[in-house]
């Protein structure tokens, strides 16, 4: 016998309190539309009794009385998509499904009408009817859209709730599910695990109470402030890429990028609270804040230390480099940070940093330091040419002379006759034998001196 449970799809921020009211916080009022679907197991099972009353009609009574609890709320939105009602279960039907009524004025007397006419019927396509509702919604940024799943027992079709409620949640249609059951063996809870939150119910006003709690969560918002401090404690950094991951999937549930509202505090996010999240600063380098729980229904606001400075990189003059670039690690661990390219300014957290310029030869400029609200400058040297010719090609190699021994910077071109290779100023060697050579004493030494902007010649 199939058990009865209830499953909430959250497309959007949810929390709790059966009254919804606006977003209020930083003296910013932001007021977004709640819309609910209703997806309702019409299978033959669900005429089956339960206690006093068939699970059907438990569920219509239970639904109706959810409608008059709604009719005066406002911005609030209903709908209803049943499944198995059009085709008789011998039919083997898995695609029997329908948005009976969509999102619209009045729409909740028009589910409490439509219901009295609907009767169990056929299968359990729960996975197709997921698959089916995620269309249901009309396209709307400011919309906190809620599904909720009432279902007498598992899918009995070919379809895998969990894998397309992953899919679904990887490709941000909704978020984390929660899962309502009545009645349910462990081995049937651990089936819905894998699709959401699980909740458990085993009479039919446990079953009304959790109905009812996950209305409510629907109605009012849970909302996030991200205050990102400086040096001072003070919460002055913004314009920073930051994202959310639900800390058990590893998927990336929000991105944004901070900014402060019309009163230069931290904008307020809208978050599910379901899920407890990895959030990740994307500074440089990133700043991890792992396993964060929010409160339901409440404001939550999450510090983190984050001061800043500037650094700019510069090539003096006009450069022969192509998309010159430099990488930076920090001083004291060693961990790399990332790459920085040349002409531009870039933000990174306060501290001490290696910095290696992929310049020929490669420049390096130790414990630079990054400071609170300020921008650090390296500029370098014009770099000069040297124009390498033979009479055939040959096999070489250019050698900085600027310290105690050689430093190979530049292999030369085995296939060529000619080659330009741009350097930093400073004096160095080329050794060269050409290919028509076959003993190592023709090889070639020659000395040369590279200026900022100069162009040398070096001919074997």
């Amino acid at each position: 016998m199939k058990k009865i449970l209830l499953i909430a799809l959250f497309f959007g921020s949810c929390t709790q309190a059966f009254t919804q009211t606006p977003i209020k916080s930083n003296d910013d009022e932001v007021v977004i539309t709640t819309r609910i679907l209703f997806v309702l197991d019409a299978s033959g099972s669900m005429s089956a009794r339960w206690q006093q009353f068939s699970r059907w009609e438990v569920a219509t009574r239970l639904l109706t009385s959810i409608m008059d609890s709604l009719e005066n709320k406002s911005r609030v939105e209903v709908a209803l998509r049943v499944y198995g009602h059009q085709t008789s279960r011998n039919g083997g039907d898995c695609t029997d499904t329908k948005l009976e009524v969509p999102f619209g004025p009045e729409s909740g007397q028009r589910i409490k009408k439509r219901l009295q006419k609907i009767k169990p019927l056929g299968n359990t396509p729960i996975a197709y009817s997921l698959s089916q509702a995620a269309s249901d919604f009309p396209t709307d940024p400011l919309s906190r859209n809620i599904l909720i799943l009432i279902t007498d027992g598992l899918e009995n079709c070919s379809g895998d709730p969990c894998q397309v409620s992953f899919q679904l949640q990887k490709q941000h249609i909704f978020l984390k599910p929660f899962v309502i059951g009545l009645g349910l063996d462990m081995g049937m809870k651990d089936a819905f695990n894998c699709v959401g939150t699980y909740y458990d119910a085993e009479q039919e006003a446990a079953f009304s109470q959790a109905l009812n709690m996950v209305v409510s969560q629907a109605l009012n918002s849970t909302t996030v402030q991200v205050d990102l401090l400086d040096q001072f404690l003070l919460p002055s950094e913004t314009n920073v890429a930051m994202t959310f991951y639900d800390a058990d999937m590893g998927i990336d549930r929000y991105n944004f990028l901070h900014t402060f509202n019309s009163k230069r505090r931290s904008d307020t996010l809208l978050l599910d609270p379901a899920s407890n999240y990895d959030l990740v600063i994307h500074t440089n380098p990133e700043i991890v804040r792992k396993n964060i729980q929010l409160q339901p229904g409440k404001h939550n606001i999450i510090t983190l230390n984050s001061p800043q400075g500037g650094l700019e990189l510069l090539v003096a003059g006009v450069s022969g480099y192509r998309n010159l670039r430099a990488t930076l690690r920090n001083s004291q661990t060693g961990e790399y940070v990332g790459i920085h390219e040349f002409n531009t300014t870039r933000r990174y957290l306060i501290g001490s940093y290696d910095i290696e310029v992929l310049t020929t030869p490669i420049m390096r400029f130790n414990q630079v330091q990054i400071e609170q609200g300020k921008v650090s400058r390296i500029q370098i040297p014009q770099p000069g040419m040297v124009n390498l010719v033979s009479n055939a090609p040959g096999y070489g190699a250019i050698f900085s002379t600027a310290g105690p021994r050689l430093e190979k910077v530049h292999d030369i071109s085995e296939n060529n006759t000619t080659e330009t290779v741009v350097l930093q100023p400073g004096t160095y060697k080329a050794v060269f034998r050409s290919k028509n050579s076959s003993r190592a004493v023709f090889s070639i030494e020659k000395e040369f001196t590279v200026t900022s902007g100069g162009i040398v010649t070096v001919r074997f």
